[in-house]
């Protein structure tokens, strides 16, 4: 009896529905805008209100296509668009990407 109500409990423990965690956002590495007030701060364009980097992840997760531009020479940019990438595919594991710099002979 002891043997089935512990296969019970690892079978339910298994059953747990465990959401994904993001990764931490990256530290700014460019000294350009250190001192803006919203620095790191994500606003919903819909509400006006803050969200969580968590909350934008589970939002965009829902969505059909996510757009994200970026200045080319800022790596702080870059860092984002890899952060961004990686949070989604815990999240959409068949995802895709796409990168408007390639050329058709790169894509391969």
């Amino acid at each position: 009896m002891r043997i089935a109500i512990t296969l019970l409990l690892l079978f339910l423990a298994g059953c747990q529905s465990v959401r994904p965690t993001v990764p931490a956002v990256p530290d700014w590495q460019s000294p350009q805008g250190r001192e803006h007030a919203q620095l790191g701060v994500i606003i919903d364009l819909r509400s006006g209100q803050q969200i969580s980097p968590q909350q934008l992840v589970i939002e965009l997760a829902t969505a059909g296509h996510v757009l994200v531009g970026e200045q080319h020479d800022n790596p702080d940019h870059h860092a984002l668009q890899l952060w961004l990438l990686k949070a989604l595919a815990q999240y959409r594991p068949t995802g895709s990407l796409l990168l408007e710099m390639l050329t058709p002979s790169q894509q391969g």
